[in-house]
């Protein structure tokens, strides 16, 4: 699948070939393709530099803690001056999705799908590989849902600049960028076949061309619109949880059977997952007479069962559209959000509130792929980590916390007392998220 960096972005893309290479809407070059291999023992750099000297790659990128997998691949000489840094796309992807088993298929328009899968931001082998279409992925995807039932696969189709995922479209983390292996030296013919295509995005947005004043004329819009267009992908990318949607996931752990014959729930946890949460019940075995048939019959009928081990099972669920997008655009109603969190201190064991930082948003670019200055109006927007402890009875006091905010897990801890008087409680939930505030400029 070789193209020069000059060739049409309406050239059909090669599904059969390796490695394709993107650039982002701020120029930087994003491997999609590369081999994937767990590292098993001590020094996982020494490690993986003598992989990708076995393998003869040009390139190699270490990812994952505790669980790490190398990822290398074989690029033309071109690619070893590129002074911006080389980035993998899989790479980015598990940064953005850190926790959990997630899939991601991204279907170009000029043809052929791309599919990564990672687990807890380790990414899976025989994963960042290119396919004809969605279902040749999807048929793929089959042995990794057998090894984690609960799989979350994000389908994205790219159309233009604004459409691109955020783990894409967004600047590079360094986390994701490649190192150079010096040892290989590789030619530029003998490697033809492991250059991918260029596709140059973010520059022409809805058929615009800057060579026709009348073709301007019509497309001319306000000069807060990128921004605007900006912040309601993010809404979309970044939904928050309110007091309703976190009352749903616990409605669902009413659903959990807590004393099925010859099993012991130990915990429910839920982590959100785009508008959705995916959800897992997990249970220990009491006695050799207790059969895993019991605990089947005792689960509700839309939820799946999993014998983990001999002694080990879960239960999964999703459920569906609990969360909502925020109008970042808008400021929110003033309201004393630090009062609140000190007044339901005595509810809960513990409280944790991090510290104030900017929210990063990506920057829109104008035609000429240069940043666009930020709108003096928009609401400017912080973040903190916040984490709840303490008994599940006091959550419904959470209804008093006001401001936006985003939970990335909620788990219930069964049997194990914890908290003193007031919170004392063996039913324990721990909530971590990020809080939102908007500062005064």
């Amino acid at each position: 699948m070789n193209r020069s960096a000059q060739g049409s972005t309406t050239d059909p893309v090669n599904p059969r070939a390796k490695t394709v290479v993107v650039r982002n809407s701020f120029g930087q070059p994003v491997i999609f393709g590369m081999d994937w291999t767990a590292i098993v023992g001590g020094q996982p750099l020494k490690l993986a530099r003598k992989h990708a000297r076995l393998v003869r790659a040009t390139h190699y990128l270490v990812v994952g803690a505790p669980a790490m997998t190398v990822g290398c691949v074989q690029l033309e000489k071109q690619y070893f001056a590129q002074s911006c840094g080389i980035y993998s796309g899989a790479a980015l992807f598990s940064l953005a999705y850190p926790s959990a088993a997630v899939a991601c298929l991204v279907r170009f328009e000029e043809g052929g799908c791309w599919m990564v899968a990672s687990h807890s931001g380790s990414i899976m082998s025989e994963t960042d590989r290119w396919f004809v279409d969605s279902a040749a992925a999807l048929a793929a995807l089959s042995e990794i849902r057998r090894r984690f039932p609960h799989l979350v696969v994000y389908e994205g189709l790219i159309a233009s600049s604004s459409q691109l995922p955020a783990w894409l479209n967004d600047k590079c983390s360094e986390q994701a960028r490649v190192f150079v292996h010096q040892s290989v030296r590789v030619g530029v013919k003998s490697r033809a076949t492991a250059l991918g295509v260029i596709v140059v995005v973010g520059l022409w947005v809805r058929g615009f061309d800057p060579r026709s004043e009348h073709d301007a004329t019509l497309t001319q819009m306000p000069a807060s619109q990128p921004w605007l267009d900006t912040i309601a992908q993010h809404a979309q990318q970044h939904p928050v949880h309110g007091f309703s949607d976190l009352m749903r996931v616990m409605a669902a752990w009413r659903r959990v059977p807590f004393d099925p014959a010859g099993w012991q729930l130990l915990r429910v946890q839920c982590e959100p997952v785009s508008f959705d949460w995916s959800c897992a019940a997990h249970y220990r075995r009491l006695h050799r007479f207790a059969l895993s048939q019991q605990l089947e019959a005792a689960k509700p009928s839309d939820w799946e069962f999993h014998a983990v081990a001999l002694d080990r099972a879960t239960l999964t669920w999703n459920l569906s559209r609990a969360a909502q997008p925020l109008n970042w655009a808008q400021a929110p109603v003033n309201a004393d959000w630090m009062t609140s969190l000190q007044r339901l201190s005595p509810l809960f064991e513990h409280i944790q509130l991090g510290l104030s930082a900017k929210l990063t948003m990506r920057t829109p670019l104008d035609a000429q792929g240069r940043p666009l200055e930020r709108p003096a109006d928009l609401p400017n927007w912080h973040q903190r980590s916040l984490a709840f402890k303490g008994p599940l009875r006091a959550l419904t006091a959470l209804q008093a916390l006001t401001a936006p905010v985003r939970w990335r897990s909620a788990t219930l801890e069964v049997g194990n007392i914890s908290g003193q008087e007031l919170t004392r409680s063996a039913l324990v939930v721990q909530l971590i998220g990020d809080l939102f505030e908007h500062i005064q400029q």
